[in-house]
């Protein structure tokens, strides 16, 4: 998967002029996202992509903890990136987070993002990669 995901971001990357990116969190009902976001913010600046927006993030409730809360789709913040890297008119090529698991920790779930980033040309940068999960 840290494969696919690598020659995502290199697609994404190829596109002329500076690569735009919005940074997600993913927070449980008593997490706050603040650490994660500046963990992405730096990694951003690092690999030289311009942060745009404001940072997405999605609270999982207490519901959604103890039903696992694993689609990304049902999250209305990372809904959002995804209608971003979707429309054509948004300088928005890619989305920076801290991990994997921010995504869904669900392997059919995650290659199915991948597959939409990769459809988009758009890329997922991760603060720890897919093995330092």
């Amino acid at each position: 998967m840290q494969a696919r995901r690598t020659a995502a971001n290199r697609a994404a990357l190829a596109h002329p002029g500076p690569l735009h990116v919005v940074l997600y969190a993913l927070t449980g009902p008593d997490g706050a996202a603040h650490d994660d976001l500046a963990a992405a913010r730096g990694y951003a600046e690092r690999q030289h992509l311009v942060v745009g927006g404001p940072p997405l993030v999605d609270t999982l409730d207490s519901v959604d903890l103890r039903t696992g809360g694993d689609d990304p789709l049902l999250r209305r913040g990372y809904a959002r990136a995804l209608q971003m890297l979707a429309d054509p008119a948004c300088p928005v090529r890619g989305v920076v987070t801290v991990s994997r698991t921010a995504i869904t920790p669900v392997d059919r779930l995650y290659q199915d993002q991948l597959t939409q980033y990769a459809d988009r040309h758009a890329g997922l940068w991760l603060v720890r990669s897919e093995t330092q999960i």
